[in-house]
């Protein structure tokens, strides 16, 4: 009986797709982290008052914060994505070192707010943030400072069902697939022995034999 080859093209290809699943799988819970970890967070919010108190709190990853400042509406626009409408806007005296994202309908009442919550994390760290700096940069002739944060409103910290149903599952489903690639060898079933014969006692030259 030939052996088979210890590797061959499809083990190597079959070998690729288990890797290339599992990293899938296991990025998918990675994603996931920071947002946990910022569901989880404190509830209250950090306070910023100013430019200055910015920089003196050094924060880092996305925090539930309040800021406090003016809109500017001269430089906003509506941004839209997935059929859904993003309103972007700056608040001063921040400059574009704060960009403020909401999804609700800006109206000029909204000059008369002095304070903004939501979630604040770097400019870097907020989805299509590629695409809202060529807006700027775009529209206005502006470009976005390295060191700029990105404030979501009205996204407080809150744990959601769905989300961590969600990683519990991945993260089953991750540790199943690993035992079932490479750790799990199932049992080989022994050929069937057949009971019908011939057998030599069965057979004349093996009942001479036999005698």
């Amino acid at each position: 009986m030939r052996e088979k080859p210890a590797f061959s093209m499809k083990r190597i290809w079959l070998t690729v797709l288990k890797v290339f699943l599992l990293v899938f799988v296991a990025a998918m819970v990675v994603i996931q982290i920071p947002e946990l970890r910022y569901d989880l967070g404190t509830k209250t919010p950090v306070a910023v008052a100013d430019p200055g108190e910015l920089d003196a709190k050094a924060l880092n990853g996305s925090v539930f914060a309040s800021v406090k400042g003016k809109p500017n509406f001269e430089q906003a626009f509506v941004y839209q994505r997935y059929g859904l409408g993003y309103t972007y806007f700056i608040l001063e005296p921040y400059g574009l070192r704060m960009v403020v994202r909401t999804f609700e309908k800006v109206t000029e009442d909204w000059r008369n707010i002095d304070t903004y919550v939501g979630r604040l994390r770097s400019f870097d760290d907020q989805p299509f943030s590629y695409w809202i700096e060529e807006i700027f940069r775009d529209k206005y002739g502006k470009a976005v400072p390295e060191d700029s944060y990105f404030l979501a409103l009205y996204d407080a910290p809150a744990l959601n069902a769905w989300q961590i149903g969600a990683v519990i599952v991945a993260t089953v489903s991750w540790g199943a697939m690993l035992y079932l690639f490479f750790f799990h060898r199932p049992k080989r079933r022994s050929a069937p022995v057949d009971l019908a014969g011939p057998y030599p006692e069965q057979d004349g030259k093996g009942l001479k034999r036999a005698q």
